[in-house]
């Protein structure tokens, strides 16, 4: 070894231990070689890095450095304060959304962003999933199928029992790849938090080579509770394992810039890969599955990587729905259904507010839609809330609540280039199944 690759690989090692890589294991798992290979260079019988594993190296180093910078807002005081911080897109700036808002009373949708963007809202989302949801029995859902996709022992073939855990390639003896978790409408963080518990079984067995897990929300209030708790859940992983960026974007009508800070960006594409979740009744709210599908999720997801969908299951007929008494004209109303309502009426009686307006006389429809715009998928159907204007005499679109055939929408998804890996069932208090969790996988054709 000349003096001047001896001065190379000084360099190296220095930097390394500036970065807290003190061990050789840690330092092979950043590069992607082996800690034999690390003694090969502390020793000089490696003359010199080629050119293609010297590119790999430097990449690994900016790829830490990145991390760095992007943990730097995450001190441990700050998690024991309580402090966080997060990133406002453009579009999902406060102000801007209640532009839209504005801008879009006077249409037949407004859609569910607008319902919990705001504090009030927020707050009145958070009463509604904790009073008589059974939130626990669905974030026990989420933790079994997360231990079941992200089990480490190996299948007859040698790969990972979990296919989460197989398609990062856990076992592959030091060629894990890495992984990006990308959450749209995480609300406040609950089901993320057990997935990043689940995760850490990955971590004692096959760590991989860099970890994050991306929230994105409209909603501050959500998305700082969400960020919070996700960051304390990893507070005692290595930096390059437990990036969390916490992003105030519209993802379904945004242009999703924080992609482009996605970990996975800065390596070759099969050195990673990209789980997102769409969790809760994310899917079923969106205006149109179809653009989301097509649009959204494509953006996000390359060949090979993962998507995470939760939905509601289509009871064999619709009045069998819990939600189906809200269809029905009620003396009596639950502390549940005034929450529902007071969040449907939120954003409009704070647009009523912020014009001075006298508050106008409003009614709650709920209402079964099948077969038309709203429910396209075969086999699902929506239940459609309105907020009935009486003395206008129109009706304006809050939200929909669909659910789905898993087999209509299994062929739906695949039509679209999504393959279902994995489906587990998830039943209600009354043991009558009410959710599924689809594991998909992208492929060449989406």
């Amino acid at each position: 070894m000349s003096k001047k690759d001896a001065q190379v690989f000084q360099l190296l090692f220095t930097l390394a231990e500036g970065l807290g890589l003190t061990h050789d294991r840690d330092l092979a798992q950043l590069v992607g070689v082996s800690p034999e290979t690390i003694q090969n260079w502390r020793t000089g019988a490696v003359g010199e890095l080629k050119p293609t594993k010297l590119a790999q190296v430097q990449a690994a180093f900016a790829a830490r450095l990145a991390a760095l910078r992007e943990r730097a807002g995450s001190s441990t005081s700050d998690l024991e304060s309580g402090m966080t911080h997060l990133d406002i897109a453009p579009e999902a700036n406060p102000s801007e959304l209640q532009r839209q808002l504005r801008d879009r009373m006077h249409y037949d949708y407004l859609g569910h962003r607008f319902l919990y963007f705001e504090p009030q809202g927020a707050l009145a989302w958070e009463n509604l999933i904790g009073g008589g949801y059974e939130q626990s029995t669905w974030l026990s859902g989420v933790r079994q199928s997360a231990r079941k996709w992200l089990a480490t022992g190996r299948a007859s073939d040698g790969s990972a029992l979990g296919p989460i855990a197989a398609s990062i390639g856990v076992g592959r003896r030091g060629r894990t790849r890495g992984l990006d978790v990308i959450s749209l409408g995480p609300g406040e963080g609950g089901k993320e938090v057990e997935i990043l518990g689940a995760l850490e079984a990955v971590e004692a067995t096959d760590p991989p080579p860099w970890r994050s897990l991306t929230l994105v929300d409209v909603s501050i209030s959500l998305l700082m509770r969400a960020a919070l708790s996700a960051r304390r859940a990893v507070a005692s992983v290595p930096f390059e394992r437990a990036q969390v960026m916490a992003i105030c974007a519209d993802f379904e009508e945004g242009p999703l810039d924080f992609a482009r800070r996605l970990p996975s960006e800065r390596h070759d594409p099969d050195a990673g890969r990209r789980l997102v979740l769409v969790l809760g009744n994310v899917f079923g709210n969106v205006r149109n599955e179809d653009t989301f599908v097509r649009q959204k999720l494509s953006f996000l997801t390359r060949p090979g990587d993962l998507v995470w969908l939760e939905v509601g299951l289509r009871s064999e007929r619709p009045d069998l729905d819990p939600v189906y008494r809200l269809t029905q004209p009620s003396e009596t109303e639950t502390a549940a259904e005034a929450n529902r309502r007071l969040l449907l009426e939120g954003p409009y009686r704070r647009w009523e507010a912020a014009l001075g307006r006298r508050p106008a006389d409003l009614e709650l429809r709920v209402w079964v839609r099948e077969d038309d715009d709203s429910a396209t998928v075969p086999g699902s159907y929506n239940f459609c809330h309105d907020l009935v204007l009486t003395s206008e005499r129109r009706a304006i679109t809050m939200l929909y609540s669909r659910r789905y055939d898993l087999a209509g929408l299994r062929r739906w998804l695949e039509q679209r280039g999504y393959e279902v890996e994995r489906v587990e069932k998830v039943a209600d208090t009354r043991q009558v199944d009410r959710v599924a969790h689809l594991l998909l996988r992208r492929t060449d054709h989406a």
